[in-house]
């Protein structure tokens, strides 16, 4: 079933502007939509071959593709991989995957939603859409890992205590956007990098 054209005309509306925050590498590409500051630290980091996964596709994903030797994404939205995908055949990536994983936050589809296939061994793990504690817990079990989370701790997003508790024990560091106003006067938007081992 193709795509209706109102949601194609959205799509494409969106992919040619960029929101808050957002930029373009130097090759043209949008880079993940991640603080300017975790982006800094995130392009130093060399995952050219790191098997990559991550909940929530977007408009980042031919960067992120370009980076690494595998990339498999989660999306809820099929209107979000019937683009992205586009922009990766233009671009020529071909070492990227999608899985289509329809559900709503707190439906109790958490087990479904955060599922990996046995032959799908990540080094990376980047949480960016639903439940974001889930995944992070899901990345904890699969250490040793990368972990890149992120609205880590950001108002109005994902304020989960329990996600701190749960990664205690392990390394990290949070990258606040200094510009980031659209707040509760405290948390920030933020991008955690951390290594789970």
């Amino acid at each position: 079933m193709g795509m209706p054209t109102i949601a194609i005309q959205q799509i494409l509306h969106g992919m040619n502007e960029l929101s808050f925050g957002q930029q373009r590498d130097t090759d043209g590409l949008v880079m993940s939509w991640f603080t300017p500051e975790s982006l800094e630290v995130i392009k130093q980091m060399d995952f050219s071959d790191k098997v990559i996964w991550m909940w929530g596709a977007g408009m980042g994903d031919c960067w992120l593709a370009k980076r690494c030797k595998e990339l498999h994404i989660v999306e809820r939205v099929e209107e979000w991989i019937y683009k992205s995908a586009e922009l990766l055949a233009a671009n020529g990536i071909t070492n990227t995957r999608y899985y289509h994983r329809p559900c709503n936050e707190g439906s109790g589809a958490q087990d479904m939603y955060c599922l990996i296939p046995d032959d799908v061994k990540p080094d990376v793990f980047i949480v960016d859409d639903a439940y974001r504690y889930e995944c992070i817990l899901k990345a904890i079990e699969m250490k040793p890992c990368t972990l890149i989370v992120d609205n880590f701790m950001q108002a109005f997003v994902f304020i989960c205590p329990s996600a701190v508790e749960a990664l205690k024990p392990y390394k990290y560091e949070t990258y606040e956007c200094a510009a980031h106003t659209d707040h509760d006067g405290v948390n920030k938007w933020k991008t955690l990098i951390g290594e789970i081992k």
